[in-house]
């Protein structure tokens, strides 16, 4: 079956995240050391690797052979994941769902433990969109959060983010990708799929 680019290239270890490999180490080096936070915010500009990061960190924890600094990415956790069909990760565009209720709603998943896996982990994309109630409630979820539950917020702009939901939890800065390992990714990227392209295209 035929399969976008976008997602046949999709970074899915903290190696293969371009120009963010302080990130990797970060976040490798805490499940190592089993000093996970309980919530994070992944921070920086759109294209940096921000909801890929949270998807390899979800397959890190939930690995049959984790919970792992790499993913197999063979198992039926990383397998799951890595299709956006498991059940114990969610994901929610915060741009498109503001309101307190679907925060609500969240509230009642995470009562609940994971169905299978080792922990549930709630990816929250552009989390600086929701509406103040909505902060207000994630703010008692992220307080009052049960066992086996880790959430992962994303935005591009940390500066409309409640600073009570900054305080409880990891704040992960993205950095700009550079124009030199854009051009290195790129090439690689045309080498791996015998595409022939100049080197002045590429830069």
């Amino acid at each position: 079956m035929y399969q976008v680019l976008a997602r046949k290239r999709r970074p899915q270890t903290f190696e293969s995240l371009i120009g963010q490999q302080h990130i990797g180490r970060t976040l490798r080096n805490a499940i190592e050391a089993d000093r996970l936070a309980h919530a994070y915010i992944f921070s920086g500009l759109r294209g940096t690797g921000k909801t890929s990061a949270a998807r390899i960190l979800a397959k890190c924890l939930n690995c049959e052979n984790g919970p792992a600094p790499d993913p197999c990415n063979t198992c039926i956790p990383c397998t799951e994941i890595t299709q956006g069909r498991s059940i114990d990760v969610l994901e929610m565009d915060a741009a498109s769902r503001t309101g307190v209720g679907d925060i609500r709603e969240l509230q009642e998943v995470v009562s609940y433990a994971p169905a299978r896996d080792r922990y549930k982990v709630l990816i929250i994309d552009e989390v600086h969109m929701l509406s103040k109630p909505a902060f207000n409630a994630l703010l008692k979820t992220l307080e009052e959060r049960p066992a086996r539950v880790v959430f992962i917020l994303a935005t591009t702009e940390i500066q409309k983010v409640l600073p009570t939901i900054l305080s409880r939890c990891q704040v992960v800065e993205f950095r700009r990708v550079t124009p030199r390992e854009l051009t290195a990714h790129l090439r690689a990227f045309c080498d791996s799929e015998n595409l022939t392209v100049s080197d002045e295209a590429l830069g």
